[in-house]
């Protein structure tokens, strides 16, 4: 487990988990990579917006694994570099996930640390604790005026149902508590789930109330002709939830915004007000 900081100056932040790519899977096609292509440059344009990458970006078949070698790629790792680098002074860190691990288990290699050593960012290995600072006070340098704190798990096992998937988040707050938002990936759902709770002030003889989150961080793998199919796997919304960080009031608001055709309809706005 890693902690990370990320002070962000403006009165707001955002931070797009992205993991279950399986680059290199023929499945990891045209429309996933738009999909994906659309939250880069989404990021790319906004100073206050980063990501993290949460497991499975590599596929990483063999002959034993449920995907097969022969329906993939050799060049994956040089694809992801590709890929990110447009963004990668954006990359917070990145985990593993039970893909990369095929690979640590028999030869005890990790192209996730390669990755991350090669944009030069934090390899949290399974999982990561990340504080957002957000707000900057105008009266001091280094005070934000809002906390958050996010815990990232790839996550193990889970089940075919939705409430499976929700108790396999749940189960995070088993090994760090006080999160404000808890993701989790490896089911390839496109999900978020608030949990309302109760705690001890430390200001004084009172209690109080807070909402917490479980996010399910989605994948970019699309279904059918493949294992999901074969597997009886639902087919999953394409794409990764958007965590809003409010800097003037406590609060997080997530989205699932098809950024790809947002980003088009930008373009078009920014062309008529140019033409105006």
């Amino acid at each position: 487990m890693k902690y990370i900081e990320k002070s962000v100056d403006d009165d707001v932040a955002y931070l797009i988990p992205i993991s279950d790519l399986h680059i290199g899977d023929k499945s990891f096609s045209k429309s996933g990579r738009k999909k994906l292509n659309g939250y880069i440059n989404w990021v790319k344009e906004r100073d206050n917006a980063f990501v993290f990458l949460g497991g499975d970006i590599f596929n990483v078949a063999g002959r034993q694994t449920l995907t097969s070698p022969f329906d993939s790629s050799s060049d994956e790792y040089e694809l992801a570099i590709d890929l990110f680098e447009p963004i990668k002074d954006k990359i917070i860190g990145a985990i593993e996930g039970n893909h990369e691990f095929r690979m640590i288990d028999e030869f005890g290699y990790s192209p996730t640390s390669l990755l991350c050593k090669h944009f030069n960012i934090v390899y949290a290995r399974w999982s990561a604790i990340i504080r957002f600072k957000v707000g900057k006070r105008k009266d001091s340098n280094n005070r934000y005026r809002e906390n958050y704190f996010v815990y990232y798990h790839h996550l193990t096992g889970g089940g075919r149902r939705t409430g499976s998937k929700i108790n396999k988040l749940e189960d995070l707050r088993d090994i760090v508590e006080g999160m404000d938002v808890y993701i989790g990936g490896h089911t390839h759902q496109l999900s978020a789930h608030p949990k309302e709770i109760y705690y001890p002030s430390m200001q004084g003889k009172s209690v109080e109330r807070r909402r917490i989150w479980f996010v399910n961080s989605g994948s970019y793998y699309d279904w059918g002709d493949n294992y999901s199919e074969q597997k009886m796997y639902s087919p999953p919304k394409l794409g990764s939830p958007r965590i809003r960080f409010d800097g003037k009031k406590h609060d997080v608001h997530i989205s699932f915004d098809d950024l790809s055709e947002l980003e088009e309809i930008e373009k078009e706005l920014k062309l008529m007000n140019k033409n105006l």
